[in-house]
């Protein structure tokens, strides 16, 4: 089924579309749980990921974080999916 999915996927040109959805559901794994739960993707549109943070502290170390996030998320992809975040 996974298989079915990626070449459907693939196929309508929409890999940027769905990867960027998949990016928001696996924040987690991206962050860590902790991270996660101070914190809300709020969307990804052509390569910015915007992310709620209302704690101050965290978003300055999530900043200061913000290429080895990048690098992560892109890791799981075959294209560069995230170019950049945003903190807000």
């Amino acid at each position: 089924m996974k298989d079915l999915v990626h070449d459907f996927v693939a196929k309508s040109g929409k890999q940027q579309l769905f990867a960027e959805k998949v990016v928001m559901q696996n924040w987690p794994e991206y962050v860590g749980e902790m991270c996660a739960k101070q914190t809300e993707c709020v969307s990804v549109k052509n390569g910015l990921l915007k992310v709620k943070v209302p704690n101050a502290a965290l978003r300055f170390e999530l900043a200061g974080r913000k290429s080895m996030i990048i690098e992560r998320i892109n890791a799981d992809y075959a294209i560069p999916v995230i170019k950049d975040i945003i903190f807000c």
